[in-house]
């Protein structure tokens, strides 16, 4: 991503003892196409100066799904990734190693809509109805059969359609091709962004943990900790941000992802934008700094348990070799009063 210029009297404060350094290169692979608003606090990060306070320039670079992303940094392609835990699991029982060190949501991001007209009410509701997902190989996938199978549906391949995402999944749904979706939060924001209404079917047992976040393979873990640390503070200020002023932080968006703002008039622009960054939105809940990004262990206990119902997991893994708050706990104290003045007098 192109780094936006910062104004001046955040350059000024950026510099150690005045002076100019070069910035260590870090590259985050994510599982999306093109920019999302799930990445927010990535965008904060980088535009409001934290990660160039950590001695940092990121670059993040946009994949064809998760499984992809999951693959490029555990192979070493990029120092780390932005991604759900699914291909992770997938790939550990042949070998993937490596560690998730910051927890994105409250949520598991993979979820079924439907229209709110519908009378699918409830997981049994979608037996004998197709439902579309954006590809084949797509995580929201694994969650929606284990979310069949729980209510005793079998979830033959045929139950689902490739769809894609945006016009082309609501096409689907609108035409009747499809009856249901199951697409992750950043498809859904766009829709709503764009005004349609849907209602959401969370899975009974992992809908509300969080399965995914920054991975680090275990050559990266080796090599990049100092780095990783960094981006962890960052992402942990730019949350604080974002809370502090969201008109501010739907403007960075904005720079990042110009395609994002749409309106007729900036009132309705801003009006549509506010609901793609408050949808289910993980920046929003309030929670002591400390707390921020931080497993849940008992929780992650559960959706193992779950993976490995559905087949997505063979191997013996337990939730302290999936994820850890270690580089949580290394941060330091961060100056919470001056990182939300810094969000309050952003132009």
């Amino acid at each position: 991503m192109v780094r936006k210029l910062l104004q001046a009297a955040l350059v000024a404060t950026v510099g150690m003892s005045g002076s100019a350094h070069a910035l260590e290169r870090v590259v985050i692979q994510n599982g999306s196409p093109v920019p999302a608003a799930a990445y927010l606090d990535f965008y904060v990060a980088d535009v409001a100066g934290f990660y160039e306070e950590e001695g940092l320039e990121v670059e993040m670079r946009y994949s064809q799904g998760a499984p992809q992303a999951a693959q490029i940094a555990a192979s070493d392609g990029a120092d780390m990734a932005q991604v759900a835990f699914e291909p992770y699991l997938y790939g550990y029982s042949n070998g993937m190693r490596g560690q998730y060190f910051f927890n994105s949501t409250h949520y598991n991001i993979f979820f079924v809509g439907v229209p709110e007209e519908s009378d699918i009410q409830t997981v049994e509701d979608l037996r004998g109805k197709t439902i579309g997902v954006s590809n084949m190989g797509s995580g929201s996938l694994i969650v929606a059969r284990s979310m069949l199978r729980g209510a005793g549906i079998d979830p033959d391949p045929s139950v689902f359609l490739p769809v894609g995402v945006g016009d082309s999944a609501l096409q689907a749904l609108s035409s009747g091709q499809v009856q249901a979706l199951s697409l992750w939060d950043g498809g859904y924001a766009g829709l709503e962004r764009a005004g349609v209404k849907l209602r959401y079917i969370h899975h009974p047992k992992i809908g509300w943990t969080g399965n995914g976040g920054l991975f680090l393979s275990d050559n990266s873990i080796t090599r990049n900790r100092d780095k990783a640390v960094g981006i962890v503070r960052a992402l942990v200020k730019a949350r604080v941000f974002i809370q502090e002023n969201l008109d501010a932080a739907l403007d960075i968006y904005w720079q990042v992802n110009p395609g994002a703002r749409q309106g007729a008039t900036d009132e309705e622009a801003r009006v549509k934008g506010m609901a793609e960054l408050q949808f289910l939105s993980p920046f929003l809940v309030e929670s002591d700094v400390d707390q921020i990004g931080r497993f849940d262990m008992d929780a992650l206990t559960t959706y193992l348990e779950v993976m490995k119902e559905e087949g997505v997991l063979s191997a013996d893994i337990t939730p302290q070799q999936l994820a850890s708050n270690e580089l949580l706990d290394e941060i330091g104290e961060i100056d919470v009063e001056a990182v939300r003045e810094r969000a309050r007098n952003w132009k």
